[in-house]
């Protein structure tokens, strides 16, 4: 258990990292729980196969470093991964679960934090798979009808972006800065070709060339997305607590 960097509001943690009496002193004056969803799937030959759950796992912790709370561990489970793209040949280097099972993880997770302590609970998908994201963004809805003293924020990373700063993309620039700046040495930009264009056919790559991403362009991405979720944290807060 951590002390915010703001000096009133509560501690924070990692949830499994928690004794029982940590757990209750953060909620009792924080009551957040930070639930990063990832997946384990292909990212090219340059980035690890676990980033998605990695930049979801970094956000909420800066998260929690600001406003107070709990982080939960990284779900390392998604449906609609780029290894399904048709056309694409890409190397058998994920996991991809059903579209049902991640509803019903999704419910199980929500369901066990509404009977804990918890008044706000934050689901940041790293992974931004479709339907992965609508069944996601559909079931926290639902528990907001269900536990109207409570409130589920689904979002992913870029939902809180200018399209300047960050867009939806697949080991592009933007996530991987954002693995460079969380774990830069799980990055291997000399893996990328140097003599052609990048392509989501051959390097699973859809976006802006990461040839020119930085530890810099990493950090200024997460600082932005701090400071621009923790506004909508704190009307919760207000709302909430």
């Amino acid at each position: 258990m951590q002390q915010s960097n703001q000096s009133n509001v509560a501690l924070w943690g990692q949830y499994e990292k928690l004794r029982p009496i940590q757990i209750e002193t953060i909620c009792a004056n924080n009551p957040i729980a930070y639930l990063p969803w990832g997946a384990i799937e292909y990212h090219g030959n340059h980035n690890p196969i676990g980033l998605d759950g990695i930049k979801a796992h970094g956000l909420c912790i800066d998260l929690a470093k600001n406003l107070g709370g709990i982080v939960l561990s990284p779900v390392y489970q998604a449906a609609n991964l780029i290894s399904s793209y048709p056309g694409a040949d890409f190397p058998k280097h994920s996991i991809e679960f059903s579209e049902k099972l991640i509803r019903l993880t999704c419910e199980e997770y929500l369901e066990q934090l509404a009977k804990q302590d918890f008044k706000i609970v934050v689901v940041l998908t790293g992974h931004a798979g479709e339907p992965h994201l609508d069944i996601l963004r559909d079931t926290c809805e639902t528990f907001n009808k269900k536990y109207p003293d409570m409130y589920f924020w689904y979002l992913a990373e870029f939902d809180v972006l200018s399209d300047d700063l960050l867009i939806a993309n697949h080991s592009a620039i933007g996530e991987t800065s954002l693995q460079l700046f969380y774990d830069e040495n799980l990055v291997d930009l000399d893996s990328l070709p140097k003599d052609r264009e990048i392509t989501l056919e051959l390097d699973a790559v859809s976006g802006e060339d990461p040839r020119p991403s930085t530890k810099e362009l990493g950090k200024k991405i997460a600082t932005a997305f701090v400071a621009n979720a923790s506004k909508k944290i704190i009307e919760l807060q207000k709302k909430y607590f």
